[in-house]
């Protein structure tokens, strides 16, 4: 009788220490302040923009430009390589692996002991895996804390990049597929399963485009195309992304009519916070504004 209660009672205790951390989590990322959302417009047209100022930067300039062209010129010299110091950085991640490894070999080890175990024979065979379920919480806790650590260096170095992301499910017609195509001609189609499109409708979210841009005002052409959206889902959206920071542009398509056209699509975009605390659950999607577009130029 012993025996059964201990085997029944091991799923149980995990359920509960697991179920336990995410709502900690939870009240904790609620309580980060909110981040600055920006509502943008979709154009149906592409916008018209002035070239003859950088044809006027460039004769301006022309003097300057050559010589940093003449810097280009392959040259020989020879030149002797000294040793530099190692990136402290480099240490560091290397002492998280070291750690990460540690870790595992001890959850392994726990796990391959209760493997061997047949059966629970006394009360303090449940006090052991009290124990066991103990050292795993610290060592969440020690991964809680390297993955932090990482978040701060690598959102602490960004680059001016642009993550265009696809909320909520359309409320007419089928989006078989996205493409998003910068100034510059890159263009990125990404297509949507039936999983995917029923994520959307339950809260889901879809990156349709993530990649390096010019911190500048540029245009962003979106296109959405399936089931009556071909014709009228294509559009433009004029932004200016911050430079060495990472710019989200959402699109919700909860309200989105293949009758309205593309100016159904409700456009936001905010920028990455750099703290460490920032979490999904606290994501400035969840409380984005919507956005009034119109199919024609204004």
């Amino acid at each position: 009788m012993r025996t059964r209660l201990g085997l029944s009672a091991l799923p149980l205790l995990l359920a509960l220490t697991l179920a336990a951390r995410p709502a900690a989590a939870g009240r904790s990322a609620g309580a980060l302040p909110p981040t600055t959302v920006t509502a943008v417009e979709v154009e149906r047209e592409r916008p018209v923009r002035e070239k003859l100022p950088t044809l006027r930067f460039l004769r301006a300039n022309r003097d300057f430009i050559r010589a940093r062209f003449d810097r280009l010129r392959a040259e020989s010299r020879l030149v002797r390589a000294g040793a530099g110091d190692v990136d402290p950085r480099f240490l560091e991640y290397r002492r998280l692996l070291t750690e990460i490894a540690a870790g595992k070999d001890s959850v392994t080890k726990a796990s391959d002991a209760r493997e061997r175990q047949g059966v629970f024979t006394s009360v303090e065979d449940l006090a052991v895996l009290e124990r066991e379920l103990d050292m795993l919480e610290q060592l969440l806790d020690q991964q809680r804390t390297r993955l932090g650590a990482l978040q701060a260096d690598f959102a602490g170095r960004q680059r001016t990049e642009l993550d265009v992301v696809l909320t909520g499910g359309a409320i007419e017609g089928r989006v078989d597929s996205v493409r998003v195509t910068l100034e510059d001609g890159t263009s990125m189609a990404s297509s949507l399963t039936e999983t995917q499109r029923g994520s959307l409708q339950h809260g889901g979210a879809l990156e349709a485009f993530r990649g390096l841009v010019e911190p500048r005002e540029q245009v962003i052409e979106i296109a959405l195309m399936g089931e009556g959206w071909s014709a009228t889902g294509h559009g433009f959206v004029t932004l200016s992304p911050a430079r060495d920071r990472l710019t989200f542009l959402k699109f919700d398509l909860s309200q989105a009519s293949p009758k309205l056209g593309i100016g159904s699509l409700a456009a936001s975009t905010w920028l990455l916070e750099t703290g460490p605390d920032v979490s999904p659950a606290g994501s400035p999607a969840a409380s984005a504004p919507q956005a009034e577009a119109d199919r024609d130029r204004p």
